[in-house]
């Protein structure tokens, strides 16, 4: 086993996480008592952001921000829906219908106009 491994300095992180947390607790405790609670959550919420924007830093990640909506996919499948439906309920099936060609026709215009 080389000491070039990512898991080789864990032990070390972890000691200096729990020093940085422990010396935030102490300022914060120092801190006047009315002040405390907004301190806890400014802490808080500015690590939760420092996670947020160093996973959004790493390229290949899981959860990529998904592309634009396009309805038309959608459209055609709850006027499919709604096609069915007619069958057994009819003005449910009907205002599905509708509302699909609604869905396909906005599709349709998103598509047309981006070209």
């Amino acid at each position: 086993m080389t000491s070039d491994s990512p898991n080789s300095d864990l032990p070390a992180r972890e000691q200096e996480i729990e020093r940085l947390a422990q010396e935030i607790g102490r300022l914060i405790q120092s801190a006047e008592p009315q002040r405390r609670e907004d301190l806890k959550e400014l802490a808080y919420t500015l690590i939760r952001e420092e996670m947020i924007q160093a996973g959004a830093g790493e390229p290949g990640q899981e959860g990529a921000a998904p592309g634009p909506f396009n309805p038309l996919g959608a459209g055609v499948l709850i006027f499919g829906v709604g096609a069915g439906l007619s069958f057994i309920f009819g003005p449910v099936g009907l205002v599905l219908m509708l509302g699909g060609l609604i869905f396909v026709v906005w599709g349709a215009a998103i598509s047309w106009l981006k070209r």
